[in-house]
């Protein structure tokens, strides 16, 4: 008894042994790989920045029919499909870098205009109101800080209809792209507005975003003790309770945010008010570098409890912090894609962005020879108001009938041989429609995007004997497009009333609204500026 004894304690403290020893391998193993990633974070923060595929976005297309059009009627270059209606293909990612050869990251970051208990200052939703890319280059160590105007007429990545940059925001949290999480998650807004802002950037990709809110800013100000400041002009802070003079001055978090809310410069520029928020982003950098403060910046993102939104991890901001802390202040240049204040000539105020300085910095900072971007244009605003918003409401009132088509037709419905003639009637006038406008607006905006001097009309007296010739060129070539897209039109119109009868369709709406971004056959997502 007693030998079995010993060797049962052999036994055991042999078993003990092994495990002492694995669980010794663990430990080794996760020093090894936490020195590893500590490493990195010091060392190689690019190598931290990867496997972030830009999320795949559905892009509008022309619906696909429910029957198969006959053979003689097929338009040419068309290949006839029996997909779903509802069909669209995904636009494909572009592939993420290798981390040995991603040296350079882009991050937005933005400013919404909401208080904590949930109101804003522009109407009943919350909006970007400050939007800045930065570009971080780890080959020559250099960061650009790049200003986007919140008022860029531009187009919503996977939706249809046309707003303002700021409303992005808006567009994502309400549409159909969206993201899983808890209740109340802005991901999905966020990640639009990146898409957005790639748009206008020449395509680069930026799978990074820090968002924070007034109250987020109030803290973080007020947390690193508030900052000196050379004040540019008068302002009050944004409670109202101080008003600060032009020189130096202690502002505190409420103070700095009422400095980064000035409307207007006494310039009336709203880039003066984006130059006033990127010089204050450099002053802050310098008090946290100088005071040894950068290394509280993760520590105040992970306690906050809202008005702090990021997909980065923290090891990611900690590195990015590191990184910071070595970089001198001169290595950061500031700039701005900017361009004229729309005069609120139909509805919302708009900057019409200059497209030479958007080119040029493009070509600066990444290297890419951009294209102008026509739409965000006057002329392209007129085009819209005479004809491209009366034709986008007839294509989705077409779509809404074809739909239903599709869905009886799913459900197991059977068609008349008239029905099915009717219902190829309207596809093919909807599809000759489709096509039109999507090439007349192709073409014109690439037009608009180069004919900068055709902007202001006060200035025709001044314009020279070949911009008189061009401008009388275009004119007869938007009257030839407006006239076609008319008659398709309404040859659409005919044959949709025709199919709609036949399957008892009664929901037809031709005319816009009079506030077209609230009409959904026109703009997607309803978004309110206040």
């Amino acid at each position: 008894m007693k030998k079995r004894n010993e060797k049962k304690h052999k036994l055991s403290k042999r078993t003990r042994m092994i495990v002492l020893c694995s669980i010794l391998l663990v430990v080794l193993a996760g020093l090894a790989i936490g020195a590893r990633y500590v490493y990195r974070i010091l060392k190689q923060p690019e190598t931290l920045f990867k496997d972030v595929a830009a999320t795949s976005i559905p892009q509008e297309t022309a619906m696909v029919p429910a029957f198969e059009l006959p053979s003689d009627r097929i338009p040419a270059g068309y290949e006839s499909q029996t997909t779903p209606a509802s069909a669209t293909a995904p636009e494909t990612p572009a592939s993420t870098p290798a981390p040995e050869e991603q040296k350079q990251i882009n991050v937005l970051l933005t400013g919404i205009d909401a208080y904590e208990d949930g109101s804003t200052t522009s109407g009943s939703m919350p909006h970007t109101d400050a939007m800045m890319v930065i570009t971080i280059n780890f080959d020559t160590d250099t960061v650009d800080l790049i200003t986007l105007p919140r008022d860029i007429l531009t187009t919503a990545p996977g939706h249809y209809g046309f707003y303002k940059l700021n409303g992005v925001f808006n567009v994502g949290l309400n549409g159909r792209f969206n993201t899983s999480g808890k209740a109340g998650d802005l991901a999905s807004g966020f990640e639009l507005t990146c898409r957005a802002a790639e748009q206008w950037l020449g395509g680069i990709s930026i799978p990074y975003y820090y968002g924070v809110d007034f109250k987020a800013v109030i803290d973080i100000v007020d947390a690193i003790g508030g900052i000196d400041y050379d004040v540019d002009q008068l302002f009050q802070s944004m409670s109202g309770k101080r008003t600060y003079g032009v020189g130096m001055r202690h502002l505190d978090g409420d103070a700095v945010m009422g400095y980064l809310r000035i409307r207007r410069a006494a310039d009336g520029l709203d880039s003066s008010r984006t130059a006033r928020q990127r010089r204050m982003m450099v002053a802050i950098f310098k008090k946290l570098k100088n005071e040894g403060k950068l290394s509280q910046i993760p520590a105040l993102i992970s306690a906050a409890n809202s008005g702090i939104y990021t997909n980065a991890s923290l090891a990611q901001t900690t590195a990015l912090v590191n990184y910071a802390s070595k970089l001198d202040a001169d290595k950061i240049q500031t700039k701005a894609m900017f361009g004229d204040i729309g005069d609120v000539e139909f509805d919302w105020r708009y900057v019409y962005i200059d497209q030479q300085n958007r080119i040029d910095l493009i070509k600066e900072v990444y290297g890419i020879d951009a294209e102008p971007v026509g739409i965000c244009t006057r002329q392209y605003e007129r085009w819209l108001h005479k004809i491209g918003f009366a034709t986008i409401k007839r294509l989705h009132q077409i779509e809404k009938v074809l739909a239903v088509v599709q869905e009886k037709k799913n459900a197991g419905e059977t068609f008349t041989d008239e029905q099915i003639s009717l219902y190829t009637d309207c596809y093919l006038d909807y599809l000759n429609l489709h096509e039109a406008y999507e090439a007349y607006s192709k073409e014109l905006a690439d037009i608009y995007g180069i004919t900068p001097w055709r902007e202001k009309q006060k200035d025709r007296n001044n314009w020279s004997d070949e911009e008189k010739q061009q401008n009388e060129t275009l004119t007869e070539k938007e009257t030839a497009y407006y006239d076609n897209l008319i008659d398709l039109s309404n040859q659409a119109r005919t044959s949709l009333s025709a199919l709609a009868k036949s399957i008892g369709y009664h929901s037809i709406s031709w005319f816009v609204n009079e506030l077209w971004y609230n009409d959904r056959d026109v703009n997607e997502i309803s978004v309110a500026f206040g």
